[in-house]
């Protein structure tokens, strides 16, 4: 992926308090037969889309936006 992508998944991660590993491994089991790298960079699009005009991120645990942003970028695989 593009150096862009690499650094906005890790600003997602820091801010998430989570793993490049545990971002991408939920992004992975989810993608159902997306490719993995085109869901991955679905997901940062949604998660910061979802971020514009929020208030602030949680500093306890994976916030609201997260799980809307997967939710979102790669629905659950049934």
């Amino acid at each position: 992926m593009e150096p862009y992508i690499w650094d906005s998944l890790k600003e997602i991660c820091e801010r998430e308090g989570l793993t490049l590993n545990d971002i991408c491994t939920q992004i992975d089991q989810r993608r159902g037969e997306a490719n993995l790298t085109a869901s991955i960079r679905v997901f940062i699009v949604s998660y910061f889309r979802n971020a514009i005009g929020s208030r602030g991120f949680s500093e306890d645990g994976p916030s609201s936006i997260l799980r809307k942003a997967m939710d979102d970028a790669i629905p659950p695989f049934d």
